[in-house]
């Protein structure tokens, strides 16, 4: 495992902690074109959080949507493709990706985000600051859709997995490794 900043490891270890492990993914493509501004989303990318809630991170914006991995099927002699299947999005999203014909790249981040309240124009609201715990590269070989549904079959030269406590942290609580205090 990567090195992982100390702010973001002393969070997770606590017993209680206002923050969560959201996997974020940007997939770029020159072909990429947004008839409009109304998802804020760049010409060339598409950027999603495995969340309910659009985010902001490193100055772009990250549409919500539900996403699930599949690590790709290793047989000791060949190792076969991962993919990741989006869910939850607005159609708009799937008909932009079932019309860009050139390979896509992909990037998917794991991150810690924790909660950070501010105050604008005299109102709260939460925000996130995020701390990247793992990151993977791959590129779209191929893709099947429905309405609001697409599959991506990854392909990459390293091995596409995120070393990070996903498969056991939630949005309410992650995990303590003090479970007497």
């Amino acid at each position: 495992m990567k090195n992982i900043n100390a702010v973001a490891l002393e969070e997770i270890w606590k017993k209680d902690t206002d923050g969560h492990i959201p996997v974020l993914m940007e997939i770029f493509n020159p072909d990429i074109k947004w008839e409009d501004g109304s998802l804020e989303q760049e010409n060339m990318y598409l950027r999603v959080i495995d969340d309910s809630n659009p985010v902001i991170y490193k100055g772009k914006k990250y549409l919500a949507c539900k996403f699930n991995y599949t690590p790709p099927e290793e047989d000791g002699k060949s190792i076969g493709q991962a993919s990741i299947t989006l869910s939850a999005i607005d159609s708009r999203v799937v008909q932009l990706l079932r019309s860009v014909e050139v390979e896509c790249e992909i990037s998917v981040v794991a991150a810690f985000a924790k909660s950070v309240t501010v105050l604008e124009d005299e109102t709260e609201r939460t925000t996130y600051k995020f701390y990247p715990l793992d990151e993977l590269k791959g590129n779209l070989q191929s893709a099947s859709y429905n309405r609001v549904t697409a599959q991506l079959n990854l392909s990459s030269k390293n091995v596409l997995q995120l070393n990070v406590p996903r498969a056991i942290a939630t949005k309410d609580k992650l995990p303590s490794v003090n479970m007497n205090g």
